[in-house]
């Protein structure tokens, strides 16, 4: 392979990832507008913070996993002997 060729395919892969600021935003629970536009205004912050992800130009808001209780009080329905 050639220094050449290298570059060739470096410049593919790279122009396959959005590089820059998200542009839309998806939350997995309800989230209001002042929450999304600071997510999006902050989102390095959310992202080093683990409150979001990035997935190319989209910013995933992610809720924190539910522990074993409130999974249990959530989901189960039937009642504990």
């Amino acid at each position: 392979m050639t220094v050449t060729s290298l570059l060739k395919r470096l410049d593919r892969i790279e122009a396959k990832h959005h590089v820059g600021a998200p542009t839309k935003i998806f939350a997995d629970r309800p989230i209001t507008d002042d929450e999304a536009q600071d997510a999006l205004t902050n989102w390095r912050e959310w992202v080093a913070d683990g409150r979001a992800k990035l997935r190319g130009d989209v910013l995933l808001v992610v809720s924190p996993p539910m522990t074993v209780e409130e999974w249990e009080a959530a989901y189960c329905t039937r009642a504990r002997h």
